[in-house]
């Protein structure tokens, strides 16, 4: 199956990934370095839109910026590397999954990809917002928190395993550990945050 990788300071290329489901997945974290979001750019034809596939860790584990999004939301960065892939988007809940894109297709989304997504100079860096993850608390409001890089920390109980990623659930705080690197969530205040 055919899909764009776009790295960073590099033209996008056609990669090949498998058809099938699981090694497919593993194949897109492979590529991505961890655990991936995707986001619906737009659609090619009714049903079936292109996806950008990114690291949904990206800016906290301090990946390289690669492309500005195009247009009003040109303040947007790709951080890491992307995978554009085309997949069915919902609007037939009878079809789900990703599609191969013709060597063609391909092409012509690559040049559409390099006109509009302007590459960026390797200076960047993440704003607040990027590194900005949310739960909810117990009311429901947005609990805003952030991915603080520490030391491995000692006494490490049983991890909830999440694709790539391990969770600690320790007395004084909650550790992800990706890539063998481990980050502590840090509650953060927003305008938007409830007061305790």
């Amino acid at each position: 199956m055919r899909a764009i990788l776009v790295e960073p300071g590099k033209d996008p290329s056609i990669i090949r990934l498998p058809a099938a489901h699981g090694p497919h997945d593993e194949a897109i974290k492979d590529t991505l370095e961890g655990n991936y979001g995707a986001v619906e750019f737009f659609q090619i034809q009714p049903g079936i839109s292109l996806f950008i596939l990114v690291n949904d860790l990206a800016a906290a584990l301090g990946m390289k910026p690669n492309r500005r999004f195009p247009g009003a939301d040109s303040d947007q960065i790709i951080w890491g590397k992307a995978i554009f892939i085309a997949a069915y988007n919902g609007d037939d809940e009878t079809k789900e999954g990703t599609l191969d894109m013709s060597e063609e297709t391909c092409l012509m989304f690559i040049e559409q990809i390099k006109l509009n997504f302007p590459m960026c100079d390797g200076t960047e860096e993440p704003r607040p917002e990027d590194t900005l993850y949310y739960d909810e608390d117990e009311e429901g409001n947005p609990a805003p928190y952030r991915w603080i890089e520490i030391s491995k920390p000692t006494d490490l109980p049983v991890p909830l395993v999440a694709g790539r990623v391990n969770f600690y659930r320790m007395p004084a705080q909650e550790v992800m550990e990706i890539n063998k690197r481990f980050f502590k969530k840090v509650a953060v205040y927003t305008p938007g945050s409830k007061l305790n």
